[in-house]
């Protein structure tokens, strides 16, 4: 279709939108990072100079040693870590029930899951907060990681996913005599590898920024999480000559959410190369249990573009069961 210069303009001019946010963005970033390595007096010094007159390399170790800045970061990575993985296995586990199992309820239960989306956190934090006493989890992690172990969008995300996946393929599987968990993990799991990726990623960066909730239950140095840490220090700053301190910190604990961008930035080959692995591993997996060496298949992902080859190779499989032909 020709482009009028109606669209052309349209999209120059989204372009210049969208590079001069980029711009303030990156401005905000870059006067961060070089306000930490300015001397105290500089940071509010009015005019304001960008570049710091010496670079104080020292204000990014000034955290660690009049702080406990090394004990937030290590309890945001455990907190982050373990509230991602948790919620990879309970909301798979729970996207695999609602899109392949057949029982009465399912679909009701699924939108019940879809209900809490529209409930504020804010309003079951009293509520969690009590339960969360009574067990005995405050100033623990149990209390930090536990309550924040599956996520409803993590639910609907995965149920979709696994929605795709071809019937044929885990009738294939059954057949062959792979079970429910082992049909999950060698057939589903690689398949849907990018969604959990992008779940791992969402549900990271959420508990990474989170706030209220370890204020709510961590009143400690010792469960303290970045966030809190970092407020904390705030309060108990000591003037002008602690704000390159704050600074540096802020910039460390940016660190892996600037990881995480660039790391989705090279995603789209990283990705694809997954999903080729993946249809990779299954054809092989299926091919071995059936005792077929070799499928003759060109391309390994057509078996998960191609939902009548895994028809047939299940044909083929329930055949030479029978002994109405032998294995190639």
């Amino acid at each position: 279709m020709k482009t009028t210069p109606v669209r052309r303009t349209a999209r120059v001019a989204v372009q210049l939108v969208v590079a001069a946010g980029g711009v303030v963005f990156a401005a905000v970033l870059a006067y961060a990072a070089l306000s930490a390595l300015k001397p105290g007096g500089e940071v509010l010094a009015v005019p304001l100079h960008w570049w710091p007159s010496s670079f104080e390399w020292h204000n990014f170790a000034r955290p660690f040693t009049e702080a406990a800045f090394g004990r937030y970061y290590l309890n945001s990575v455990v907190v982050g870590v373990s509230v991602t993985l948790l919620n990879i296995v309970t909301c798979t586990l729970a996207g695999y029930s609602f899109s392949k199992f057949s029982y009465p309820g399912r679909n009701a239960a699924f939108v019940v899951v879809l209900a809490t989306l529209m409930v504020p956190l804010e309003v079951i934090y009293v509520p969690l907060y009590a339960l969360v006493f009574d067990l005995g989890w405050v100033n623990s992690f149990a209390g930090l990681i536990i309550p924040a172990g599956t996520s409803a969008f993590g639910i609907f995300l995965m149920r979709q996913s696994i929605d795709s996946v071809p019937d044929e393929l885990l009738e294939a599987a059954r057949l062959d005599g792979a079970g429910v968990v082992r049909t999950l993990v060698t057939i589903i799991g690689p398949l849907v590898r990018g969604p959990i990726a992008a779940l791992a990623l969402f549900i990271f960066l959420m508990n990474w920024d989170s706030h209220l909730w370890p204020l709510l239950v961590a009143s400690d140095d010792e469960h303290r999480t970045l966030p809190v840490g970092l407020a904390a220090m705030q309060a108990n700053n000591l003037g002008a000559s602690s704000v390159p301190m704050m600074m540096a910190a802020a910039v460390l604990a940016l660190l892996p959410t600037i990881a995480l961008f660039l790391l989705t930035r090279l995603g789209g080959p990283l990705v694809a190369g997954i999903a080729g692995a993946a249809a990779l591993v299954v054809t092989a997996a299926v091919a071995a249990v059936a005792e077929r060496p070799s499928l003759g298949l060109s391309a390994p992902a057509e078996l998960s573009r191609r939902p009548a080859m895994a028809t047939r190779l299940a044909g083929t499989s329930r055949r030479a069961r029978r002994g109405r032909m032998k294995p190639v």
